[in-house]
This record gives C-alpha cells, sequence and structure tokens, in this order.
C-alpha cells in the first residue's frame, strides 16, 4: 500500500495562502492611497477654489470687496494669531498734515480720528508726525506720538515722502517703514499682513518690497465709530465702496527699498502715488505686493468731498511737472494697484493671510523703456 505524503500539500497550500494575503494588503494599500492622493487632490483645488472665487469677489463687489465675510464684527483679528512681534513694533507708521484747520469742522474731526485711531495699534506701531509747526505738537501730544521736524520741499514749501521715510529709518528700527495720509484709519489686520510677509519674505532674498492697496471709501465716519476696531470695520461693511486703482494712499516699504533713488516728490500733491509705483516695478526691479484684500484702509470720506484733494491745491502740478523737468519715464499706468505683480488675500477655508501671484495684470502694466 502506497503511502500518501501530505507535507508537500500543505507547503503548498500555505504558500498559496501567503500570495493571497500578500496581494490583499498590497491591493488594501493601494486602494488606501488612491483615496488619500483623491483626497489631497480635492483640498488643493479647493484651495485653488477658494482663491479664485476671493478674486471674482474683489473685482465685483462695490462695497467691502473680496474681503472680510470672515471677519464678522466683534470678532477679533489678533485671537488666531502667533505674533512673533506680540511686545515690539512691527512697522513705523508716519504722517504730516497742515494743523491750523481749527477753523474747518471736518477736518478737525478726521484728523483727531487719526491721531486717536493710529495709537491704537500699539506696540506694534511706532507712529511719528512730522510737521515744520512748532505749536503742532500741542495737539498732537494729546495723543502720545512721536513728533519730529521735517525740512519743507525747498521749491514747493511742503514735505517730501522720501526725506520722511529716509529720517522715519534713521529714527526708528522696525521691519516696515508706512506712510499713509492722514484721513486714513486703519484695524489690526495691517499688523496682521504685515507679520505673514515678513515670514515669507525670505523666499525674495533680501529685496526691496513695496506694499499698496486700494482704500475704502466711508462717508461721515463718526468718533463712536473710530472708538473700536469693529466700529470701523462695521463702518466700512455698511457704507463703504472700493475707491479707483489709482489712487495710493500709503506705501509700506522694507529697509532695502532705495528711496534716494526717489525724486523729491511732495505729498498731498497728484501725480507721485502711480509713478513711485510704476518706476519700483519697472525700474528698480521691487517686489510690489497689492494688499488690497487684508489692509482695511478706511478713507474718511466727509461731505465736503476728501476726493482728488490733491487737484484742488494752488502748487497741484508740482510733481507731475518736476517728472517732467527731469525727463523721467512716464510710469503712471505701469503703477496701478492691479498691476502689483503679488497680491495678499485671506481663504474662505482657513481664514488665513496668503501670497499669491497676480495672473490677471492688464496689458498697460507692461513695462517700457
Amino acid at each position: 500500500m502506497k503511502i500518501f505524503h501530505y507535507r508537500p500539500i500543505l507547503v503548498l497550500v500555505g504558500f498559496i495562502a501567503l500570495v493571497v494575503l500578500y496581494i490583499q494588503v498590497k491591493y488594501t494599500n493601494e486602494k488606501r492611497m488612491v483615496i488619500e492622493c483623491d483626497k489631497i487632490f480635492k483640498e488643493r483645488k479647493e484651495v485653488v477654489t477658494e482663491q479664485h472665487l476671493a478674486s471674482i469677489v474683489i473685482a465685483n463687489s462695490t462695497v467691502l470687496p473680496g474681503r472680510n465675510p470672515d471677519l464678522d464684527v466683534g470678532v477679533s483679528l489678533f485671537n488666531d494669531v502667533n505674533h512673533r512681534f506680540k511686545n515690539q513694533s512691527i512697522i513705523t507708521l508716519f504722517t504730516s498734515f497742515k494743523t491750523d484747520y481749527a477753523v474747518d469742522s471736518d477736518k478737525l474731526s478726521v484728523y483727531n480720528n487719526t491721531l486717536y485711531n493710529w495709537q491704537t495699534l500699539r506696540p506694534h506701531v511706532q507712529l511719528i508726525f512730522f510737521t515744520k509747526d512748532a505749536s503742532a505738537g500741542e495737539k498732537v501730544n494729546l495723543f502720545n506720538w512721536n513728533i519730529f521736524p521735517v525740512l519743507a520741499n525747498s521749491e514747493s514749501g511742503i514735505p517730501a515722502i522720501s526725506d520722511m521715510y529716509k529720517e522715519a529709518r534713521n529714527l526708528f528700527n522696525t521691519s516696515w517703514y508706512g506712510y499713509f495720509n492722514g484721513d486714513i484709519l486703519l484695524t489690526e489686520d495691517i499688523v496682521e499682513t504685515l507679520e505673514y510677509v515678513s515670514s515669507v519674505s525670505e523666499y525674495f532674498s533680501n529685496a526691496s518690497i513695496l506694499i499698496i492697496g486700494r482704500r475704502v471709501n466711508v462717508l461721515n465716519v463718526t468718533s463712536e465709530e473710530v472708538r473700536s476696531q469693529n466700529g470701523i470695520m462695521a463702518s466700512a461693511r455698511s457704507r463703504g465702496s472700493l475707491y479707483e486703482i489709482d489712487a495710493e494712499d500709503y506705501f509700506i516699504t522694507n529697509r532695502f527699498f532705495p528711496w534716494s533713488k526717489i525724486p523729491e516728490f511732495v505729498i498731498g500733491r497728484a501725480g507721485y502715488d502711480n509713478w513711485i509705483v510704476g518706476h519700483a516695478r519697472c525700474d528698480l526691479k521691487t517686489i510690489v505686493i497689492d494688499a488690497t484684500e487684508t489692509i482695511t484702509a478706511v478713507h474718511q470720506t466727509t461731505s465736503k468731498g476728501g476726493n482728488k484733494e490733491g487737484f484742488a491745491h494752488e502748487n497741484k502740478n508740482y510733481n507731475l511737472e518736476l517728472i517732467k523737468r527731469l525727463k523721467l519715464p512716464k510710469r503712471f499706468l505701469q503703477g496701478l494697484t492691479t498691476c502689483a505683480e503679488w497680491r495678499t488675500i485671506r481663504t474662505l477655508k482657513t481664514k488665513k493671510i496668503e501670497l499669491v501671484k497676480r495672473d490677471d495684470q492688464h496689458k498697460n502694466c507692461k513695462c517700457k523703456k
């Protein structure tokens, strides 16, 4: 009788079982990997869609464009931000305006609102009021600003913007320096934006950076609204309108920006804002960032106007004539806010600020020799 050996059969069955198990595990892992890849792709697609949606909202909104459906009234921007500059200043803010405005009650209210509003951003800001009027100290000192004299341009009798930047850099050591018109109100999102840009600025290898943006016009801002960040945001939402792309009411630069290469343009007169931006883009190869979507710059518009005031002064064409006299290239069309190669956005999903490349530049933004 022939003996049947079971051991080889058992070995074969075991081997087959191991092969089947290996195939099942491999298939399961591959399936899991496919699911994860699909998930990642979907999330990336959502981010791109959100950024695109934000740009659409910006382009079509007539109130506070593209911004802050995610910034509800009553919520502080600082709640969820990890501040590198918690106890130190990140920016030196400065401005200058005539202080003999007592005869104009509207101007008195506007400037007092600004002097109060900016100092609420401490300790994140250093504040400078430049003036050649010795009596200005009594008024501005009420709001605890730093007051420094500035030499007026010898031809115009008005401060030159480049001189103020140079002096500000000598006075305070901060990451950023910003001139804002004296009728602009700010909120905490300027600090949040600058902290974010500072965190990614190494990407630009110490290049000169210029941050600009459009303002939001709000009619008859009250002193009560100015008392809080929420009041300012609420006024902007309820009756604010985004102003034109050729009006730039502020310039924020880092230390590397070459103000020594900027002509002595004077503040409060037409022409210099677009030229500086265009010159920075086309000739100085500066990184220009449009922060319209993340910096709330509220322009206090009064019943008497407040828009295009630079065209109403006696020497309104000073800057334009200076450009012509120095035979400088015309850079106005290349200096619109929408010509900035970069822009900051706030994603709808994460509510975090991001820096993205602009992909909708107008053909007029192209630099020409």
